[in-house]
Protein backbone atom coordinates (compact mmCIF):
# COMPACT_ATOMS: atom_id res chain seq x y z
CA UNK A 1 0.00 0.00 0.00
CA UNK A 2 1.41 3.52 -0.90
CA UNK A 3 2.33 5.84 2.24
CA UNK A 4 0.58 8.70 2.55
CA UNK A 5 1.66 12.18 4.16
CA UNK A 6 -0.74 13.22 7.02
CA UNK A 7 -1.87 15.85 5.65
CA UNK A 8 -2.75 13.96 2.30
CA UNK A 9 -4.41 11.36 4.25
CA UNK A 10 -6.49 13.77 5.83
CA UNK A 11 -7.70 15.12 2.42
CA UNK A 12 -8.95 11.87 1.68
CA UNK A 13 -10.09 9.87 4.07
CA UNK A 14 -13.01 10.84 4.73
CA UNK A 15 -14.15 10.67 1.18
CA UNK A 16 -13.05 6.65 1.44
CA UNK A 17 -14.91 6.39 4.40
CA UNK A 18 -18.17 7.47 2.15
CA UNK A 19 -17.40 5.27 -1.18
CA UNK A 20 -16.31 2.22 1.03
CA UNK A 21 -19.95 2.66 2.82
CA UNK A 22 -21.64 2.17 -0.42
CA UNK A 23 -22.49 -0.88 -1.74
CA UNK A 24 -20.04 -2.13 -4.12
CA UNK A 25 -22.41 -1.69 -7.20
CA UNK A 26 -23.24 1.54 -6.61
CA UNK A 27 -19.55 3.09 -6.17
CA UNK A 28 -18.64 3.44 -9.73
CA UNK A 29 -21.41 5.98 -10.12
CA UNK A 30 -20.36 7.98 -7.38
CA UNK A 31 -16.08 8.22 -8.40
CA UNK A 32 -17.48 9.56 -11.54
CA UNK A 33 -19.25 12.19 -9.66
CA UNK A 34 -16.66 12.67 -7.53
CA UNK A 35 -14.00 12.94 -10.37
CA UNK A 36 -16.34 15.51 -12.14
CA UNK A 37 -16.09 17.42 -8.66
CA UNK A 38 -12.48 17.14 -7.46
CA UNK A 39 -10.61 15.77 -10.53
CA UNK A 40 -7.69 16.27 -8.42
CA UNK A 41 -8.14 13.48 -5.44
CA UNK A 42 -10.27 11.28 -7.89
CA UNK A 43 -6.92 9.20 -9.30
CA UNK A 44 -6.03 8.86 -5.62
CA UNK A 45 -9.36 7.42 -4.24
CA UNK A 46 -9.64 5.23 -7.02
CA UNK A 47 -6.00 3.92 -6.47
CA UNK A 48 -7.15 3.22 -2.70
CA UNK A 49 -10.20 2.00 -3.91
CA UNK A 50 -8.38 -0.60 -5.69
CA UNK A 51 -5.80 -1.50 -2.95
CA UNK A 52 -8.90 -1.79 -0.74
CA UNK A 53 -10.29 -4.48 -3.40
CA UNK A 54 -7.14 -6.52 -3.22
CA UNK A 55 -6.68 -6.55 0.50
CA UNK A 56 -10.55 -7.83 0.69
CA UNK A 57 -9.82 -10.31 -2.05
CA UNK A 58 -6.43 -11.56 0.09
CA UNK A 59 -8.28 -11.34 3.23
CA UNK A 60 -6.33 -8.76 4.84
CA UNK A 61 -9.40 -6.34 5.25
CA UNK A 62 -8.69 -6.26 9.48
CA UNK A 63 -5.04 -6.04 9.37
CA UNK A 64 -3.15 -3.73 11.46
CA UNK A 65 -2.20 -0.17 10.39
CA UNK A 66 1.42 -1.29 11.42
CA UNK A 67 3.25 -2.82 8.70
CA UNK A 68 3.97 -6.50 8.06
CA UNK A 69 1.27 -7.80 10.54
CA UNK A 70 -1.65 -8.90 10.70
CA UNK A 71 -4.45 -9.20 13.46
CA UNK A 72 -3.91 -12.75 14.48
CA UNK A 73 -0.10 -11.24 14.91
CA UNK A 74 -0.97 -8.61 16.94
CA UNK A 75 -2.90 -10.51 19.81
CA UNK A 76 -0.23 -10.34 22.66
CA UNK A 77 1.92 -7.31 21.41
CA UNK A 78 2.67 -5.10 23.94
CA UNK A 79 2.43 -1.52 23.40
CA UNK A 80 3.54 0.50 26.14
CA UNK A 81 2.11 -0.36 29.22
CA UNK A 82 -0.55 -2.00 27.28
CA UNK A 83 -0.95 -5.36 25.73
CA UNK A 84 -3.44 -6.32 22.89
CA UNK A 85 -6.02 -8.67 23.59
CA UNK A 86 -8.69 -8.18 20.41
CA UNK A 87 -9.81 -5.80 17.79
CA UNK A 88 -12.70 -3.63 18.51
CA UNK A 89 -13.57 -2.07 15.09
CA UNK A 90 -11.66 -0.14 12.25
CA UNK A 91 -12.60 3.13 10.35
CA UNK A 92 -10.90 5.43 8.11
CA UNK A 93 -8.96 6.86 11.09
CA UNK A 94 -7.62 3.95 11.79
CA UNK A 95 -7.87 0.45 13.92
CA UNK A 96 -9.11 0.07 17.73
CA UNK A 97 -8.14 -2.54 20.15
CA UNK A 98 -9.06 -3.86 23.26
CA UNK A 99 -5.74 -4.05 25.25
CA UNK A 100 -5.66 -4.43 29.24
CA UNK A 101 -2.72 -2.76 31.28
CA UNK A 102 0.38 -5.69 32.10
CA UNK A 103 2.81 -3.75 33.90
CA UNK A 104 1.95 -5.00 37.23
CA UNK A 105 1.00 -1.59 38.64
CA UNK A 106 -3.02 -1.87 38.21
CA UNK A 107 -5.60 -3.57 36.20
CA UNK A 108 -7.32 -1.96 33.60
CA UNK A 109 -8.69 -2.11 30.10
CA UNK A 110 -8.63 -0.17 27.36
CA UNK A 111 -9.05 0.57 23.87
CA UNK A 112 -5.80 1.38 22.12
CA UNK A 113 -6.57 3.59 18.74
CA UNK A 114 -3.54 3.41 15.75
CA UNK A 115 -4.40 6.58 13.32
CA UNK A 116 -3.97 5.61 9.92
CA UNK A 117 -0.37 7.21 8.77
CA UNK A 118 2.91 7.53 9.76
CA UNK A 119 4.71 10.61 12.17
CA UNK A 120 7.61 11.51 9.53
CA UNK A 121 9.90 13.28 11.71
CA UNK A 122 11.72 12.81 15.36
CA UNK A 123 9.92 16.55 15.85
CA UNK A 124 6.70 15.15 14.59
CA UNK A 125 6.87 12.70 17.30
CA UNK A 126 7.90 14.62 19.97
CA UNK A 127 4.71 17.18 19.01
CA UNK A 128 2.41 14.23 19.02
CA UNK A 129 3.41 12.87 22.41
CA UNK A 130 3.38 16.09 24.11
CA UNK A 131 -0.08 17.19 22.82
CA UNK A 132 -1.34 13.93 24.25
CA UNK A 133 -0.25 14.84 27.82
CA UNK A 134 -2.10 17.95 27.54
CA UNK A 135 -5.28 16.32 25.88
CA UNK A 136 -4.94 13.54 28.43
CA UNK A 137 -5.64 16.01 31.13
CA UNK A 138 -9.21 17.16 29.67
CA UNK A 139 -11.26 15.50 32.75
CA UNK A 140 -14.76 15.60 32.40
CA UNK A 141 -17.58 13.08 33.20
CA UNK A 142 -19.22 13.04 29.80
CA UNK A 143 -15.55 12.84 27.97
CA UNK A 144 -13.67 9.24 27.08
CA UNK A 145 -10.47 9.76 28.92
CA UNK A 146 -7.46 9.99 26.78
CA UNK A 147 -5.17 8.25 29.41
CA UNK A 148 -1.69 8.25 26.77
CA UNK A 149 -0.58 9.00 23.47
CA UNK A 150 2.42 7.45 21.69
CA UNK A 151 4.22 6.41 18.95
CA UNK A 152 5.66 2.97 17.63
CA UNK A 153 8.95 2.03 16.59
CA UNK A 154 7.66 1.80 13.17
CA UNK A 155 6.35 5.44 13.05
CA UNK A 156 2.36 4.70 14.00
CA UNK A 157 0.81 6.83 16.42
CA UNK A 158 -1.28 5.53 18.80
CA UNK A 159 -3.96 6.28 21.49
CA UNK A 160 -4.66 4.94 25.00
CA UNK A 161 -8.34 5.76 25.23
CA UNK A 162 -10.95 4.96 28.44
CA UNK A 163 -12.21 1.43 26.92
CA UNK A 164 -16.37 2.38 27.03
CA UNK A 165 -18.96 -0.34 26.44
CA UNK A 166 -22.44 1.34 25.02
CA UNK A 167 -24.58 2.20 21.89
CA UNK A 168 -24.21 5.02 19.41
CA UNK A 169 -26.45 7.59 21.15
CA UNK A 170 -29.21 7.53 18.15
CA UNK A 171 -29.42 3.69 18.65
CA UNK A 172 -29.29 4.03 22.61
CA UNK A 173 -32.77 6.55 22.14
CA UNK A 174 -34.78 4.40 19.59
CA UNK A 175 -34.02 1.06 21.17
CA UNK A 176 -35.56 2.45 24.40
CA UNK A 177 -38.20 4.51 22.74
CA UNK A 178 -37.16 7.82 24.43
CA UNK A 179 -39.42 11.13 24.13
CA UNK A 180 -38.26 13.93 23.15
CA UNK A 181 -37.69 15.62 26.46
CA UNK A 182 -36.09 12.41 27.68
CA UNK A 183 -33.99 12.88 24.81
CA UNK A 184 -32.94 16.07 24.96
CA UNK A 185 -32.44 15.61 28.35
CA UNK A 186 -29.23 13.14 27.43
CA UNK A 187 -28.19 15.67 24.72
CA UNK A 188 -27.60 18.10 27.38
CA UNK A 189 -25.00 15.90 28.97
CA UNK A 190 -23.57 15.93 25.44
CA UNK A 191 -23.38 19.99 25.56
CA UNK A 192 -22.07 19.86 28.76
CA UNK A 193 -18.83 17.77 27.37
CA UNK A 194 -18.26 19.90 24.37
CA UNK A 195 -18.82 23.07 26.36
CA UNK A 196 -15.95 21.49 28.93
CA UNK A 197 -13.65 21.29 25.78
CA UNK A 198 -14.39 24.52 24.44
CA UNK A 199 -13.33 25.90 27.37
CA UNK A 200 -10.06 24.11 27.34
CA UNK A 201 -9.28 25.89 23.72
CA UNK A 202 -10.36 22.39 21.91
CA UNK A 203 -12.94 21.68 18.92
CA UNK A 204 -14.04 18.49 18.70
CA UNK A 205 -14.61 18.95 14.79
CA UNK A 206 -16.15 15.59 14.29
CA UNK A 207 -19.05 15.57 15.96
CA UNK A 208 -21.52 12.70 15.05
CA UNK A 209 -23.46 9.72 16.51
CA UNK A 210 -20.35 7.35 16.47
CA UNK A 211 -18.62 9.85 18.44
CA UNK A 212 -21.50 9.75 21.33
CA UNK A 213 -21.76 6.33 23.26
CA UNK A 214 -24.15 5.54 26.08
CA UNK A 215 -23.77 3.01 28.76
CA UNK A 216 -26.31 1.02 29.96
CA UNK A 217 -26.61 2.71 32.74
CA UNK A 218 -27.57 6.41 30.70
CA UNK A 219 -24.03 7.07 31.18
CA UNK A 220 -23.38 9.68 28.11
CA UNK A 221 -19.80 9.60 26.51
CA UNK A 222 -18.01 11.22 23.73
CA UNK A 223 -15.14 9.67 22.12
CA UNK A 224 -12.26 11.06 19.72
CA UNK A 225 -12.08 14.49 21.58
CA UNK A 226 -8.45 16.32 20.47
CA UNK A 227 -8.01 13.99 17.66
CA UNK A 228 -8.13 16.63 15.32
CA UNK A 229 -5.83 18.76 17.48
CA UNK A 230 -3.50 15.64 17.39
CA UNK A 231 -3.62 15.54 13.16
CA UNK A 232 -2.78 19.44 12.92
CA UNK A 233 -0.11 20.10 10.40
CA UNK A 234 3.71 19.98 11.97
CA UNK A 235 4.56 23.40 13.33
CA UNK A 236 1.55 24.85 12.58
CA UNK A 237 1.43 27.99 15.58
CA UNK A 238 -2.27 28.18 15.18
CA UNK A 239 -2.64 24.41 16.14
CA UNK A 240 -4.13 25.02 19.62
CA UNK A 241 -6.16 28.02 18.58
CA UNK A 242 -9.82 27.84 18.37
CA UNK A 243 -9.45 29.72 15.28
CA UNK A 244 -7.54 26.99 13.14
CA UNK A 245 -8.09 27.21 9.70
CA UNK A 246 -9.85 23.80 8.42
CA UNK A 247 -7.42 20.94 9.07
CA UNK A 248 -8.67 17.88 10.96
CA UNK A 249 -10.63 15.25 10.77
CA UNK A 250 -14.24 15.50 9.56
CA UNK A 251 -17.07 13.43 8.02
CA UNK A 252 -18.52 15.07 4.95
CA UNK A 253 -22.19 14.34 6.08
CA UNK A 254 -21.70 15.91 9.62
CA UNK A 255 -19.50 18.57 8.69
CA UNK A 256 -20.20 22.08 9.03
CA UNK A 257 -20.33 24.48 5.87
CA UNK A 258 -17.32 26.22 6.48
CA UNK A 259 -15.45 22.55 6.80
CA UNK A 260 -16.47 21.83 3.51
CA UNK A 261 -15.77 25.26 2.01
CA UNK A 262 -12.13 26.39 3.64
CA UNK A 263 -13.28 28.49 6.22
CA UNK A 264 -12.09 29.18 10.00
CA UNK A 265 -13.22 26.04 11.83
CA UNK A 266 -14.31 27.36 15.46
CA UNK A 267 -16.78 26.31 18.48
CA UNK A 268 -19.58 27.42 15.94
CA UNK A 269 -18.42 24.49 13.91
CA UNK A 270 -19.22 22.06 16.92
CA UNK A 271 -22.15 23.91 17.42
CA UNK A 272 -23.60 23.51 14.12
CA UNK A 273 -23.15 19.78 14.20
CA UNK A 274 -24.75 19.38 17.69
CA UNK A 275 -27.52 21.00 15.95
CA UNK A 276 -27.27 18.44 13.09
CA UNK A 277 -27.04 15.18 16.11
CA UNK A 278 -30.48 16.73 17.88
CA UNK A 279 -31.93 16.83 14.36
CA UNK A 280 -31.49 13.19 14.29
CA UNK A 281 -31.89 12.59 17.28
CA UNK A 282 -35.68 13.94 17.34
CA UNK A 283 -36.61 13.38 13.57
CA UNK A 284 -35.12 9.87 13.10
CA UNK A 285 -33.10 11.84 9.96
CA UNK A 286 -30.21 13.69 8.82
CA UNK A 287 -31.06 17.78 8.30
CA UNK A 288 -30.23 17.20 4.22
CA UNK A 289 -32.39 14.47 3.75
CA UNK A 290 -32.54 11.10 3.99
CA UNK A 291 -30.76 8.83 1.16
CA UNK A 292 -27.28 8.85 -0.66
CA UNK A 293 -25.90 11.97 -1.83
CA UNK A 294 -23.13 12.34 -4.64
CA UNK A 295 -20.43 14.46 -3.37
CA UNK A 296 -21.54 17.51 -4.96
CA UNK A 297 -24.65 17.28 -4.01
CA UNK A 298 -23.36 16.51 -0.39
CA UNK A 299 -21.56 19.94 -0.14
CA UNK A 300 -24.31 21.59 -1.89
CA UNK A 301 -27.08 20.93 0.69
CA UNK A 302 -24.76 21.56 4.02
CA UNK A 303 -23.51 24.80 2.21
CA UNK A 304 -26.61 26.63 0.94
CA UNK A 305 -29.52 24.30 1.18
CA UNK A 306 -31.72 25.01 4.23
CA UNK A 307 -32.47 22.37 6.26
CA UNK A 308 -36.62 21.85 6.56
CA UNK A 309 -37.72 22.54 9.85
CA UNK A 310 -38.07 19.50 12.20
CA UNK A 311 -41.60 19.36 12.46
CA UNK A 312 -42.06 19.29 8.91
CA UNK A 313 -40.17 15.63 8.44
CA UNK A 314 -43.00 13.56 9.29
CA UNK A 315 -45.37 13.66 6.01
CA UNK A 316 -44.25 10.62 4.91
CA UNK A 317 -45.32 6.90 5.09
CA UNK A 318 -42.14 6.07 7.21
CA UNK A 319 -43.11 8.83 9.91
CA UNK A 320 -45.49 6.50 11.71
CA UNK A 321 -42.23 4.22 12.66
CA UNK A 322 -40.07 7.26 13.43
CA UNK A 323 -42.85 8.68 15.99
CA UNK A 324 -43.45 5.13 17.31
CA UNK A 325 -39.09 5.10 18.34
CA UNK A 326 -40.05 8.35 20.06
CA UNK A 327 -43.69 6.67 21.84
CA UNK A 328 -45.72 8.88 19.92
CA UNK A 329 -48.02 9.40 17.07
CA UNK A 330 -46.24 11.00 13.58
CA UNK A 331 -49.19 13.92 14.47
CA UNK A 332 -48.15 14.47 18.31
CA UNK A 333 -44.59 14.33 17.55
CA UNK A 334 -45.15 17.44 14.66
CA UNK A 335 -46.72 18.85 16.90
CA UNK A 336 -44.65 19.11 19.87
CA UNK A 337 -41.29 20.04 17.58
CA UNK A 338 -43.38 22.73 15.98
CA UNK A 339 -42.37 25.93 17.75
CA UNK A 340 -39.55 26.45 20.11
CA UNK A 341 -37.60 23.37 18.74
CA UNK A 342 -37.80 24.00 15.37
CA UNK A 343 -36.45 27.40 15.98
CA UNK A 344 -33.51 26.01 18.38
CA UNK A 345 -32.65 23.89 15.53
CA UNK A 346 -32.74 26.32 12.77
CA UNK A 347 -30.78 28.51 14.38
CA UNK A 348 -28.10 25.99 15.62
CA UNK A 349 -27.69 25.19 11.80
CA UNK A 350 -27.42 28.39 9.91
CA UNK A 351 -25.18 28.19 7.31
CA UNK A 352 -23.33 31.66 8.50
CA UNK A 353 -21.30 30.83 11.77
CA UNK A 354 -21.97 34.08 13.38
CA UNK A 355 -25.58 33.58 13.13
CA UNK A 356 -25.53 29.87 15.49
CA UNK A 357 -26.03 30.30 18.64
CA UNK A 358 -22.71 32.11 20.42
CA UNK A 359 -21.90 29.34 22.20
CA UNK A 360 -22.93 26.15 23.37
CA UNK A 361 -23.30 27.09 26.72
CA UNK A 362 -26.34 29.74 25.28
CA UNK A 363 -27.78 26.55 23.05
CA UNK A 364 -27.99 24.73 26.13
CA UNK A 365 -29.12 27.34 28.24
CA UNK A 366 -32.37 27.39 25.71
CA UNK A 367 -32.58 23.96 25.60
CA UNK A 368 -33.12 24.38 29.56
CA UNK A 369 -35.57 26.99 29.29
CA UNK A 370 -37.41 25.03 26.57
CA UNK A 371 -38.46 21.56 29.12
CA UNK A 372 -38.84 24.17 31.77
CA UNK A 373 -41.65 25.72 29.52
CA UNK A 374 -39.90 29.31 29.27
CA UNK A 375 -39.44 31.62 26.92
CA UNK A 376 -36.42 30.66 24.68
CA UNK A 377 -33.69 33.49 23.53
CA UNK A 378 -33.61 32.43 20.09
CA UNK A 379 -37.14 33.30 19.40
CA UNK A 380 -38.20 37.01 19.04
CA UNK A 381 -39.87 38.32 22.05
CA UNK A 382 -43.26 38.76 21.08
CA UNK A 383 -46.65 39.43 23.70
CA UNK A 384 -48.47 36.47 22.32
CA UNK A 385 -45.47 34.06 23.14
CA UNK A 386 -44.43 35.25 26.28
CA UNK A 387 -48.38 35.09 27.67
CA UNK A 388 -48.38 31.83 26.56
CA UNK A 389 -45.30 30.46 28.50
CA UNK A 390 -46.35 32.82 31.47
CA UNK A 391 -49.72 30.91 31.19
CA UNK A 392 -48.46 27.13 31.30
CA UNK A 393 -46.18 27.95 34.43
CA UNK A 394 -48.60 29.68 36.43
CA UNK A 395 -51.82 28.17 35.52
CA UNK A 396 -54.09 29.01 38.73
CA UNK A 397 -52.69 31.88 39.38
CA UNK A 398 -54.10 33.14 36.14
CA UNK A 399 -57.34 31.25 35.91
CA UNK A 400 -59.25 33.86 36.89
CA UNK A 401 -57.69 36.60 34.89
CA UNK A 402 -57.49 34.60 31.73
CA UNK A 403 -60.67 36.34 29.95
CA UNK A 404 -59.03 39.61 29.63
CA UNK A 405 -55.91 37.92 28.31
CA UNK A 406 -58.08 36.54 25.97
CA UNK A 407 -59.86 39.64 25.01
CA UNK A 408 -56.36 41.23 24.70
CA UNK A 409 -55.32 38.64 21.80
CA UNK A 410 -58.06 38.37 20.46
CA UNK A 411 -58.06 42.49 19.52
CA UNK A 412 -54.53 41.49 18.02
CA UNK A 413 -56.17 38.42 16.07
CA UNK A 414 -58.60 40.82 14.73
CA UNK A 415 -55.80 43.68 13.51
CA UNK A 416 -53.99 40.78 11.62
CA UNK A 417 -56.68 39.19 10.22
CA UNK A 418 -57.63 42.45 7.99
CA UNK A 419 -54.21 41.42 6.05
CA UNK A 420 -54.39 37.75 6.04
CA UNK A 421 -55.54 35.22 4.14
CA UNK A 422 -58.59 33.01 6.07
CA UNK A 423 -56.39 30.12 6.32
CA UNK A 424 -53.94 31.90 8.26
CA UNK A 425 -56.44 33.74 10.32
CA UNK A 426 -58.13 30.05 11.18
CA UNK A 427 -54.17 28.95 12.29
CA UNK A 428 -53.79 32.09 14.54
CA UNK A 429 -57.02 31.30 16.39
CA UNK A 430 -56.72 27.62 16.64
CA UNK A 431 -53.67 28.33 18.51
CA UNK A 432 -55.17 30.78 20.90
CA UNK A 433 -57.84 28.04 21.98
CA UNK A 434 -55.64 25.07 21.99
CA UNK A 435 -53.45 27.38 24.48
CA UNK A 436 -56.54 28.32 26.91
CA UNK A 437 -57.84 24.72 26.09
CA UNK A 438 -54.93 22.57 26.99
CA UNK A 439 -52.80 24.50 29.16
CA UNK A 440 -56.10 24.97 31.48
CA UNK A 441 -57.80 22.10 31.28
CA UNK A 442 -55.83 20.13 33.70
CA UNK A 443 -56.25 23.36 36.70
CA UNK A 444 -60.11 23.47 36.01
CA UNK A 445 -60.31 19.91 36.81
CA UNK A 446 -58.89 20.81 40.19
CA UNK A 447 -61.11 24.07 40.89
CA UNK A 448 -63.90 21.90 41.61
CA UNK A 449 -67.59 23.55 41.44
CA UNK A 450 -69.53 25.19 39.09
CA UNK A 451 -68.31 28.89 39.52
CA UNK A 452 -69.39 31.88 37.48
CA UNK A 453 -65.41 32.17 36.35
CA UNK A 454 -65.22 28.54 35.28
CA UNK A 455 -69.00 28.60 33.38
CA UNK A 456 -68.11 32.05 31.89
CA UNK A 457 -64.70 30.04 30.70
CA UNK A 458 -66.10 27.43 29.24
CA UNK A 459 -68.71 29.46 27.26
CA UNK A 460 -65.85 31.82 26.00
CA UNK A 461 -64.08 28.91 24.90
CA UNK A 462 -66.96 27.63 22.66
CA UNK A 463 -68.12 30.81 20.99
CA UNK A 464 -63.89 30.37 19.55
CA UNK A 465 -64.08 26.72 18.76
CA UNK A 466 -67.57 27.79 17.17
CA UNK A 467 -65.58 30.64 15.26
CA UNK A 468 -62.95 28.51 14.53
CA UNK A 469 -65.05 25.59 13.09
CA UNK A 470 -67.14 27.95 10.86
CA UNK A 471 -63.76 29.34 9.39
CA UNK A 472 -63.85 25.84 7.65
CA UNK A 473 -60.16 25.50 7.04
CA UNK A 474 -59.30 22.29 4.46
CA UNK A 475 -56.34 21.25 6.83
CA UNK A 476 -56.83 17.97 8.44
CA UNK A 477 -54.59 18.10 11.33
CA UNK A 478 -56.23 21.78 12.22
CA UNK A 479 -59.87 19.81 12.40
CA UNK A 480 -58.63 16.80 14.35
CA UNK A 481 -57.18 19.74 16.89
CA UNK A 482 -60.56 21.39 16.47
CA UNK A 483 -62.42 17.98 16.84
CA UNK A 484 -60.06 17.36 20.33
CA UNK A 485 -60.98 20.51 21.16
CA UNK A 486 -64.71 20.40 21.30
CA UNK A 487 -64.09 16.77 23.25
CA UNK A 488 -62.24 18.16 26.43
CA UNK A 489 -64.63 20.78 26.33
CA UNK A 490 -67.65 18.09 26.57
CA UNK A 491 -65.33 16.46 29.33
CA UNK A 492 -65.14 19.52 31.63
CA UNK A 493 -69.16 20.07 31.15
CA UNK A 494 -70.15 16.90 31.65
CA UNK A 495 -68.22 13.44 31.91
CA UNK A 496 -67.86 11.71 35.24
CA UNK A 497 -63.99 11.61 34.54
CA UNK A 498 -63.74 15.07 35.72
CA UNK A 499 -64.74 17.71 38.45
CA UNK A 500 -67.14 19.00 35.60
CA UNK A 501 -69.89 21.32 36.10
CA UNK A 502 -72.58 19.04 35.95
CA UNK A 503 -74.35 19.96 32.46
CA UNK A 504 -74.37 16.32 30.91
CA UNK A 505 -77.04 17.45 27.93
CA UNK A 506 -74.38 19.96 26.86
CA UNK A 507 -71.71 17.74 26.70
CA UNK A 508 -73.60 15.47 24.53
CA UNK A 509 -73.80 18.84 22.22
CA UNK A 510 -70.57 19.10 22.70
CA UNK A 511 -69.16 15.83 21.83
CA UNK A 512 -71.55 15.56 18.61
CA UNK A 513 -69.52 18.37 17.54
CA UNK A 514 -66.43 16.66 17.82
CA UNK A 515 -67.95 13.58 15.61
CA UNK A 516 -69.25 15.65 13.05
CA UNK A 517 -65.73 17.09 12.74
CA UNK A 518 -63.96 13.96 12.99
CA UNK A 519 -65.75 12.02 10.61
CA UNK A 520 -65.25 14.81 7.83
CA UNK A 521 -61.44 14.26 8.10
CA UNK A 522 -61.72 10.69 6.96
CA UNK A 523 -60.42 7.35 8.08
CA UNK A 524 -56.66 8.64 9.54
CA UNK A 525 -55.61 7.16 13.00
CA UNK A 526 -55.73 10.29 14.62
CA UNK A 527 -59.56 11.21 13.68
CA UNK A 528 -60.64 7.38 14.35
CA UNK A 529 -59.07 7.42 17.72
CA UNK A 530 -60.76 11.12 18.55
CA UNK A 531 -64.24 9.10 17.19
CA UNK A 532 -63.64 5.73 19.48
CA UNK A 533 -62.60 8.28 22.61
CA UNK A 534 -65.65 10.35 21.86
CA UNK A 535 -68.28 7.41 21.51
CA UNK A 536 -66.68 6.28 24.72
CA UNK A 537 -67.46 9.73 26.56
CA UNK A 538 -71.12 9.95 25.21
CA UNK A 539 -71.74 6.15 26.59
CA UNK A 540 -70.44 6.89 29.30
CA UNK A 541 -72.32 9.99 30.34
CA UNK A 542 -75.86 8.37 28.85
CA UNK A 543 -75.26 5.35 31.39
CA UNK A 544 -73.90 7.19 34.34
CA UNK A 545 -75.35 9.97 34.17
CA UNK A 546 -78.82 10.13 32.09
CA UNK A 547 -80.04 6.90 32.22
CA UNK A 548 -80.02 5.81 28.95
CA UNK A 549 -78.48 2.60 29.22
CA UNK A 550 -79.63 0.72 26.20
CA UNK A 551 -78.43 3.82 23.82
CA UNK A 552 -75.05 4.48 26.07
CA UNK A 553 -73.96 0.57 25.89
CA UNK A 554 -74.67 1.12 22.07
CA UNK A 555 -72.23 4.10 22.01
CA UNK A 556 -69.66 1.96 24.32
CA UNK A 557 -69.86 -1.06 21.80
CA UNK A 558 -69.00 1.59 18.83
CA UNK A 559 -66.37 2.89 20.46
CA UNK A 560 -64.60 -0.23 20.71
CA UNK A 561 -65.38 -0.95 17.17
CA UNK A 562 -63.31 2.14 15.85
CA UNK A 563 -60.87 1.39 18.19
CA UNK A 564 -60.45 -2.18 16.33
CA UNK A 565 -59.92 -0.42 12.96
CA UNK A 566 -57.28 1.94 13.80
CA UNK A 567 -54.88 0.60 11.80
CA UNK A 568 -51.30 -0.37 13.81
CA UNK A 569 -52.50 0.63 17.34
CA UNK A 570 -51.12 -1.69 20.26
CA UNK A 571 -52.63 -1.67 23.19
CA UNK A 572 -56.39 -0.92 21.91
CA UNK A 573 -58.70 -0.18 24.85
CA UNK A 574 -62.08 -1.89 24.92
CA UNK A 575 -64.63 0.66 26.29
CA UNK A 576 -67.18 -0.52 28.79
CA UNK A 577 -68.88 0.00 32.01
Amino acid sequence: MRTLSPDRWQQISPYLDQVLALPEAERTAWVESFRAEKPELAKLLQELLEEHSSLAQKGFLERSPIPGTNQSSLVGQKIGAYTLMSPIGEGGMGSVWLAERSDGRFERQVAVKFLRFSVASQGGTERFKREGMILGQLAHPHIAELIDAGVTPNGEPYLVLEHVEGEHIDDYCDHRRLGVDARIRLFLDVLSAVAHAHANLIVHRDLKPSNVLVRNDGQVKLLDFGIAKLLAPHGNPTATLLTQEAGGALTPQFAAPEQLTGGAVTTATDVYALGGLLYLLLTGQHPTGSGQHSPADLVKAIAETEAPGASECFMSTQSSAIAAMRGTTAEKLRRELRGDLDTILAKTLKKLPAERYTSVTTLAEDLHRYLKHEPIQARPDRFTYRTAKFVRRNRVAVTLGILAVIGALAAILMVERAARRAEYRFQQVRKLAHAVLFDLNPEIEQLGGSTKARELLVRTSLEYLDSLANEGSSDPALQVELATAYEKIGDVQGNSKYSNLGHPEAALESYGKAVAIARKVGPSPDALEILANTYSDIGTVQVMQLGLRSAGRENLRLATSIADSIPKLTGKPEYKL
